[in-house]
C-alpha cells in the first residue's frame, strides 16, 4: 500500500481524521492535524490545527494556528492565529493571538488576546477542501 501525503496548500497534514471516522482520546503531536469526522476529548500540537466543513469537535485543543470551517464546543487556544471561516460554529472559551472571524461564522463565548509581546505571531494558513475522488499529484 503506498502511502501519499496530504497537503493543504503548502501545509502537511500529519494526521488526519476522516469524515467518516470518530476518535475519542488525546492527541499529541508536533505536526498539523486536520478532523474531518467527530473528535471528542484533547488535541495538543507545536503545529497546526484544521478543523474541516464536517469536523466536530468537542474538547480542549492546543495549536500554533487554528482554523474552524465545522463544529467547536470546548476550549481553543492559539499560540498565533485563530481563523474562524463562514461555516465555522464554535462554542466556548478562546485565547488566541490573532483573530479572524469570517462573515457567517458563529462564536459564542468568552475570548482572550495574548499580549503583544510575546515573540510568536500568528501566520497566513491556508484553507483548502480537499476535493474528493482525486489521486495522484497534479
Amino acid at each position: 500500500m503506498k502511502r501519499e501525503n496530504v497537503e493543504i496548500g503548502n501545509k502537511r497534514i500529519d494526521t488526519l481524521i476522516g469524515k467518516d471516522s470518530t476518535f475519542t482520546g488525546n492527541i499529541e503531536s508536533a505536526g498539523t492535524i486536520r478532523i474531518d469526522g467527530n473528535f471528542e476529548g484533547e488535541i495538543s500540537t507545536k503545529g497546526d490545527l484544521v478543523i474541516g466543513e464536517n469536523g466536530q469537535v468537542k474538547g480542549k485543543v492546543k495549536a500554533q494556528n487554528i482554523v474552524v470551517a465545522g463544529k467547536m464546543e470546548g476550549e481553543l487556544e492559539a499560540s498565533g492565529k485563530l481563523e474562524l471561516v463562514p461555516s465555522a460554529n464554535v462554542q466556548g472559551e478562546v485565547k488566541m493571538m490573532l483573530l479572524v472571524v469570517e462573515e457567517g461564522a458563529v462564536f459564542q463565548g468568552n475570548c482572550q488576546q495574548y499580549t503583544k509581546d510575546q515573540t510568536e505571531r500568528g501566520k497566513f494558513l491556508q484553507f483548502e477542501t480537499p476535493k474528493e475522488g482525486k489521486k495522484g499529484k497534479e
